[in-house]
């Protein structure tokens, strides 16, 4: 009698952190703006924890990390809170290919909610690239965010060298209350619904060459997060041309064309080149410079032009001890009059140490500067957050389904 095969497998791993952190400007803000009685700085204690789900069956594959933290602070102890981080995905290309040989398709979520989100994206050994159309190098004074993207792409092959590529994603950001002191600005917080569609044919030129033709459109619709006001829609629609290089160990992709910003009626030239290691390399690179247009909800709606350059690397000098680093910049020019700006650059290191099978400490330090230029405002300001933190992952619970 033959045994019964698996048919599903899932794994839970249970997961907990601990941090303690020097944040040399909790609020985001320049010293002069504001509110009385309040200290810029603060020390912070971070106590965290979730769990990482794998699922994977004849199907398809799914992923699921969740992470909740309570964040303390020792002055400023009535703005602790709660922060939650989710990211997943589910790979359904064994399930497509059942019905059309060699197709794909892949759902990615994404959910962020804190007062401090990021301005740009990390992670140099991410294996998922999560949509950046939020993260484009703009921060708002401190406030509750939420932040959620979900996508669906997919591929079908028409011949052996030619197939189709599309995929929709919809993203909402949501702000709360400006913290740190009332002012004009608290007007100025636009919460953002967008939708983005793409798709293009591909072909084939080699076995590690290909090209497209890839149409893209965004539209997003805006209104004041402190309410009252009209709703402010904007459509962006790119045209581009695409060039993917793909080796062994590395790759590149470069696009190029223009895109068109309605109802402000503008086209400028748009593109982007990415090249990047292979994530399970001992080094890895990442190189992404792009010019894009994106929504801006921060001190006014609309679109904005965002120019983003950024690089990092990670290096895994053993078993148990690994490096990373990465500088970014990003340039974004605001609508109608692209006099008024919003720059953000930001550098950040830190060095992982394995200290048990289960158990990771990591010494973290990230610098901001923040430039802005408008009309009715302008300010500078240096952000720095050095800390420590030890991360647990224990021993993954397994559970089988059988044949």
């Amino acid at each position: 009698m033959q045994p019964a095969a698996v048919d599903a497998e899932t794994k839970i791993v249970p997961l907990a952190t601990l941090t303690g952190r020097y944040d040399s400007n909790i609020w985001n803000r320049p010293a002069a703006l504001l509110g009385p009685g309040l200290q810029l700085y603060d020390f912070l204690t971070i106590v965290g924890g979730g769990a990482q789900v794998l699922h994977e069956s004849r199907d398809f594959d799914a992923s699921l990390t969740a992470i909740g933290t309570f964040n303390a602070y020792v002055e400023n102890t009535t703005r602790n809170f709660f922060a939650t981080n989710i990211s997943g995905s589910i790979n359904l290309d064994r399930w497509v290919d059942q019905y059309v040989r060699g197709a794909s398709l892949r759902v990615i979520e994404s959910l962020r909610y804190s007062p401090d989100p990021p301005a740009v994206l990390g992670g140099v050994r991410a294996a998922l690239q999560e949509d950046d159309i939020f993260f484009r190098g703009v921060n708002s004074f401190r406030s509750n965010q939420f932040i959620n993207t979900t996508g669906i792409e997919g591929k079908y092959p028409v011949s052996r060298d030619l197939i189709l590529e599309g995929g929709y994603t919809f993203g909402i950001r949501h702000f709360g209350r400006i913290q740190g002191g009332q002012d004009v600005l608290e007007s100025n917080l636009f919460n953002t619904i967008t939708h983005t569609w793409f798709g293009g044919p591909r072909y084939q030129l080699t076995r590690n060459d290909s090209i497209a033709a890839i149409y893209r459109q965004t539209f997003f619709t805006q209104t004041r997060s402190a309410g009252g006001g009209r709703t402010v829609s904007t459509n962006l629609i790119s045209l581009e041309g695409d060039y993917t290089k793909q080796l062994q160990e590395w790759g590149f992709t470069v696009r190029g064309g223009l895109t068109f910003a309605e109802p402000v009626g503008r086209t400028f030239p748009s593109g982007s080149f990415e090249a990047r290691t292979k994530v399970e390399r001992d080094t890895v690179l990442a190189l992404t410079l792009s010019r894009a247009g994106r929504p801006i909800g921060f001190l006014q709606g609309g679109a904005m032009i965002s120019n983003l350059a950024r690089v990092g690397i990670s290096h895994r000098v053993y078993e148990r001890l690994s490096v990373k680093g990465s500088v970014g910049y990003a340039l974004n020019e605001l609508f109608p009059n692209t006099d008024s700006s919003f720059s953000f650059l930001t550098a950040s290191s830190g060095l992982s140490y394995k200290v048990t099978r289960t158990i990771i400490a990591q010494i973290l330090y990230q610098f901001r500067n923040i430039d802005v230029d408008r009309p009715e405002l302008q300010y500078q300001l240096s952000r720095h957050q050095v800390g420590l933190t030890l991360s647990i992952a224990l021993d993954s619970l397994e559970i089988e389904a059988w044949d």
